[in-house]
């Protein structure tokens, strides 16, 4: 690995940690985070880089004497502070076991020995797609535009969609639960194959194709997420989405949960294969839907046309096709307007159907 290259990686480590501080800490991520930031002083460094803002600036004054803030300290203060990072961490340690201790059915998670936490970052670009596997084995598919962050450690294996969406095939291992956090909802798997997709800051979905996923709090503590997991054998639980069922997060509030036919699942996930499938959207939704996997923008400039139904099968990126399809079946033309947009208006009012295939 280049020293460039190594940089990079640590200043990704300090955003995840920033952000993660942002939403608050478990107390087992406190201890990884305590580890982290005394591994080495390009670690402070990069976290008073990136910790600019009033809000994170304050959140870090808590671990004020875990870790040196400023760049200058004396041999002496260097001793004292590693002091009182360790003790530190022992104290953490100590709050972790404890709450294990006095719930003995969780303790097996923590009889490991302390392994180094893992983080890795994936993304792909617009209209790119990729696949990656995990360190536990676990693959994941990310879809156009996402953005992923894994932070890995012998009791938990914890991601973050930042952005975008991704399809999870889990590896099991009920000693660690393997939990995805987008916004403020977090998708635990529970033997599982799902698929979580942001599409905004307000605006979550998660479709689950085998197993289980248990919804929660992206604050939970592992302990409270733990207990969550043991007792979730009941399947009407509203926050247990089982194979087939798709749930619905706005404005933080869980939709009503729906059931998911074979024909349905296949269109929602048809972008493993590099498709879009519609099947009587409305046409501002189709273009929207296609707009996530180019930076070529397809706006309707006459909103008559917004409503018209439209179904069939779509590849990703390819507009040209696209285009001829919406001229011929719907009477409509297209041009370009400039700064990558294309607007497309009615032909003539001959030929213009209700509802017609791509």
């Amino acid at each position: 690995m280049t020293k460039t290259a190594c940089q990079s990686e640590i200043e990704t480590q300090a955003k995840y940690w920033l952000w993660r501080i942002e939403q608050g800490l478990s107390q087992q991520e406190r201890q990884a985070f305590v580890a982290w930031v005394n591994q080495d002083n390009k670690h402070h460094a990069s976290l008073r880089k990136y910790s600019r803002s009033l809000t994170t600036t304050k959140l870090l004054a808590e671990f004020n004497g875990l870790f040196p803030l400023e760049r200058k300290t004396t041999n002496k203060a260097k001793t004292f502070i590693s002091q009182i990072s360790l003790a530190a961490s022992v104290v953490f340690f100590g709050i972790i076991t404890s709450e294990v201790f006095f719930n003995n059915s969780f303790s097996q998670l923590f009889q490991k020995s302390s392994m180094p936490v893992v983080y890795q970052q994936f993304s792909t670009k617009l209209g790119e797609q990729a696949s990656f596997s995990l360190p536990d084995g676990s693959l994941v598919q990310l879809n156009t535009n996402s953005l992923l962050t894994i932070s890995f450690s012998d009791g938990h294996r914890q991601l973050n969609l930042i952005k975008g969406e991704a399809l999870f095939d889990v590896a099991k291992d009920k000693s660690r639960p393997f939990s995805v956090s987008s916004g403020q909802q977090s998708f635990t798997a529970l033997g599982t194959i799902f698929n979580v997709q942001k599409n905004d800051n307000d605006h979550l979905e998660l479709i689950v194709t085998e197993g289980r996923v248990l919804i929660a709090d992206s604050n939970e503590s592992l302990p409270a997420l733990t207990r969550k997991i043991a007792y979730s054998t009941q399947q009407e639980d509203d926050n247990i989405i089982v194979a087939g069922e798709k749930s619905v997060i706005f404005n933080n509030t869980q939709l009503p949960i729906s059931k998911v036919s074979s024909e349905i699942l296949s269109q929602e996930l048809a972008w493993q294969k590099g498709m879009l499938i519609f099947d009587g959207e409305e046409l501002s939704d189709a273009l929207r839907e296609i707009n996530r996997y180019s930076d070529v923008r397809l706006i309707i400039e006459d909103k008559n046309l917004a409503n018209i139904k439209v179904s069939g099968y779509f590849k990703t990126g390819d507009f040209q096709n696209l285009l001829e399809s919406l001229t011929y079946n719907f009477n409509l033309n297209y041009k370009e307007i400039g700064n990558n947009t294309i607007a497309i208006n009615k032909a003539s009012d001959e030929g213009l159907s209700a509802s017609r295939s791509l």
